[in-house]
């Protein structure tokens, strides 16, 4: 795929690299993301600090990549958003994010594998890709 931007396939991999982490830390056992609900329910500051941490990612993602340009492009400044989203959601109502959260991971090994999965094909994406400025 072709996008007009250089940063966005790099992005694209640095972001495949992190999915592809978790799905492999969630397949294999390394992370057992029911327990790390746990671990956020009972500390609300540990909650806090990574929802700061999550929007500041989010945040400098997209004040290097805001762009709109193509589908490649769109999709490493959503993933941005929905990372501004998810930090400010954590800073100010993390227990009910948690509770949502903890639906989605009732089956660890899906929801690690679709991760894992999504971070090979932001890899393969990023590394395939080219930019294309003439767009």
């Amino acid at each position: 795929m072709t996008t007009i931007i250089p940063l966005t396939l790099h992005l694209l991999v640095l972001i495949g690299v992190y999915e592809l982490a978790a799905g492999i830390a969630g397949l294999t056992g390394r992370i057992d993301w029911t327990a790390m609900i746990d671990e956020f329910e009972r500390s609300p500051a540990l909650s806090f600090v990574t929802g700061f941490a999550t929007f500041a990612i989010g945040a400098a993602i997209n004040i290097a990549h805001h762009h709109w340009t193509d589908l490649l492009a769109i999709t490493v400044s959503a993933i941005g958003w929905i990372a501004i989203v998810e930090g400010v959601a954590m800073m100010v109502c993390g227990g009910a994010l948690m509770r949502f959260a903890r639906r989605l991971v009732g089956n660890q090994k899906l929801i690690s594998l679709i991760a894992a999965l999504f971070g090979v094909a932001l890899i393969l994406l990023g590394l395939t890709g080219r930019a294309d400025a003439s767009l």
